[in-house]
């Protein structure tokens, strides 16, 4: 496919925001998987988010009927929000992790779920070498450290034989958030967006299909101090006074009868799948 409109490279955007990023997560393998020991330790049950429920049931589900998905490769499962969902539908789901902790985990409550067709393989998605190849490809949220995304599809592509799925949830961008820095904060907004997967998907010659989920997340705050510290991480500090953030933020947050403070913030998902290019009897102009 030869690009119908010309724009920046994408990949080396996305690429620039991997290598600012302050977080010692995007570039060291063991700070990565202490997080993740860290966090499963506190992880007991299976829990998924209301809002993967509903890419389940309106997209995913739909998406593996339609293309008769019966292996699948989840690669960087995290606490296994798509998995059992996955597991429950296939025949067999391999899942792929830089952290053991995440896959002891799925392990664990594929075996509760009943699930006895997962298996786990521990590795770096940017080294992992399978010996096979699957009719999906599914990865979701789990794109942060990918510095090459184009080289991240390209390997997705590469091991499916039906299709790949790529989903990611956008950052929140409160009204409130907004009005802050009208009023003079140094708003640090969250960069990782859907638009990134169909450009760099564009730019290597696959017009992915694309649906944008909308989802409602609701915020709490035990009370004011929490509130206006919780909300203004999102700005640099001492750009807003903490007078001005507490007035703006309680138009938009409501107090409870506990006294806690409540507003709803809302988001959106956005997940991209594609037909393996590598298929194509008509190979297009892409990078793979």
């Amino acid at each position: 496919m030869k690009e119908r409109v010309q724009f920046q490279d994408m990949n080396l955007l996305w690429g620039e925001h991997i290598r600012q990023s302050e977080s010692a997560r995007m570039t060291d393998d063991e700070v990565e998987r202490e997080f993740w020991r860290g966090f499963m330790r506190r992880k007991e049950d299976y829990a998924p988010e209301a809002s993967s429920r509903q890419v389940v049931e309106k997209l995913l589900l739909p998406l593996l009927r339609k293309h008769q998905i019966e292996t699948a490769l989840e690669w960087g499962p995290g606490w296994g929000h798509y998995t059992i969902d996955l597991a429950k539908f296939c025949r067999e789901v391999d899942c792929v992790d830089i952290s053991r902790d995440v896959l002891d985990f799925i392990l664990r409550i594929g075996a509760e779920q009943g699930c006895k067709n997962l298996n786990a393989v521990q590795a770096k998605w940017e080294d992992f070498e399978p010996e096979r190849s699957y009719d999906l490809v599914f990865g979701y949220n789990c794109f942060y450290r990918q510095e090459n995304l184009a080289e991240c599809f390209a390997r997705m592509d590469r091991v499916a034989d039906r299709l790949c799925v790529a989903g990611m949830n956008n950052g929140l961008a409160p009204t409130w958030v907004c009005e802050m820095e009208k009023a003079g904060a140094q708003v640090r907004w969250e960069w990782k967006d859907y638009i990134y997967f169909v450009g760099v998907l564009y730019q290597m010659g696959i017009d992915p299909n694309l649906t944008i989920l909308p989802f409602t997340k609701t915020i709490r705050y035990p009370n004011e101090e929490a509130m206006v510290k919780g909300e203004c991480t999102r700005c640099a500090p001492g750009s807003i006074r903490h007078s001005d953030a507490l007035d703006i933020l309680k138009r938009f947050f409501d107090q409870q009868p506990d006294g806690s403070w409540q507003a709803a913030a809302e988001f959106h998902s956005g997940i991209v799948w594609w037909v393996p290019l590598h298929l194509s009897a008509h190979p297009k102009c892409g990078v793979l």
